[in-house]
């Protein structure tokens, strides 16, 4: 690549071989040419190192980066540090791009404004079924409507219209902005992303809204996200939980609004109802203390709503519901 890229598509890479080509190939089919793609290939034990090699042979464009399993927000952060483009967009490897000249739009609004970064909708798909779609996500808001506000005024608007959603790929960001704010991904913990997401937010002066879905997400069996291991679900448990609360502490310190406050309530209160599923033994004892740590969250005045209904009851069960709430001390 002779000249600097004007936009660095980051791309974490761990066993996605049956997947991988489709992702790539869906960016360098862009219209707009003058991008870097960065795979991070994060220790993958099957083929997806030697597609990442094909790639860096065959497309100056592409640059790979060999790690040991570190995670995916190990592999975010080097993405970052590694980008030479002005604009940053994230790109999970079992996915892919399905408007080719979505590159060049982007490139486009962000070049003609001073906008932090845009906001955008994807389709899911379950893995298989590439014609099915089973959820777009609705973006309930437009630009008239948001075009003097910041951030985490939008922040707001988008919990409160069911808009809102934590994937990083869903926002193009400008990389000067990211780099000032210094945000990077919380390295060893699920979840992470909802960290990144709310902060993108908070630290936002202006954004754009694109609800034209483009990017077409893979939901697959065996994925990081719906895993059934048991120690991979009580330390994704463990981990959100933390996050939860240390967002509450956050926002609660800038005075932020009480509708982003009660939104990460809710998102704990959801964290435990996953523990549907997994032995009451293994999952009570061992988040225990991490749900202990992180009870200030159980005292705030939304959370008595929360209570109040059936829902708790009906994922945990009657008996871990009690055994949670003397865990608690509630």
């Amino acid at each position: 690549m002779t000249t600097k890229p004007k936009i660095s598509v980051i791309i974490p890479v761990y066993n996605v071989e049956k997947w991988l080509n489709k992702c790539v190939d869906s960016i360098l089919a862009q219209s707009y040419e003058n991008f870097e793609v960065i795979l991070v290939n994060d220790g993958s034990t099957d083929k997806s190192g030697d597609i990442c090699d094909k790639y860096l042979k065959e497309d100056n464009r592409v640059k790979v980066f060999d790690i040991l399993n570190s995670g995916q927000s190990v592999a975010r952060n080097i993405g970052l540090k590694e980008a030479k483009g002005d604009y940053i967009l994230f790109i999970d490897s079992d996915d892919y791009i399905s408007d080719k000249v979505i590159i060049e739009k982007f490139i486009n609004i962000l070049d003609s404004n001073k906008y932090d970064f845009i906001y955008t909708s994807y389709c899911r798909f379950e893995d298989g079924n590439e014609e099915k779609i089973t959820e777009v996500l609705p973006i309930n808001l437009t630009n008239d409507e948001i075009r003097d506000k910041e951030g985490k005024e939008i922040l707001v608007d988008l919990i409160n219209k069911n808009s809102f959603h934590h994937a990083p790929y869903l926002k193009v960001c400008r990389k000067e902005f990211i780099l000032k704010n210094k945000l990077f991904f919380r390295e060893g913990y699920y979840h992470e992303d909802a960290e990144w997401t709310f902060k993108v937010f908070y630290y936002a002066k202006k954004i754009f809204i694109d609800d034209k879905p483009w990017y077409m997400r893979r939901m697959r069996e065996n994925s990081t996200i719906t895993s059934r291991d048991e120690r991979a679900i009580c330390k994704k448990i463990c981990d959100r939980l933390i996050i939860a609360d240390d967002l509450i502490k956050f926002f609660e310190k800038k005075n932020a609004s009480k509708v982003i406050i009660d939104d990460l309530v809710r998102m704990y209160w959801g964290d435990l109802m996953i523990t549907r599923g997994v032995e009451e033994k293994y999952n009570i004892n061992k988040c225990a203390k991490v749900i202990a740590s992180t009870k200030n969250v159980l005292n705030k005045s939304s959370i008595k709503k929360n209570l109040i209904g059936n829902k708790l009851i009906k994922y945990l069960g009657a008996k871990n519901f009690i055994n949670l709430l003397k865990i608690v001390g509630i």
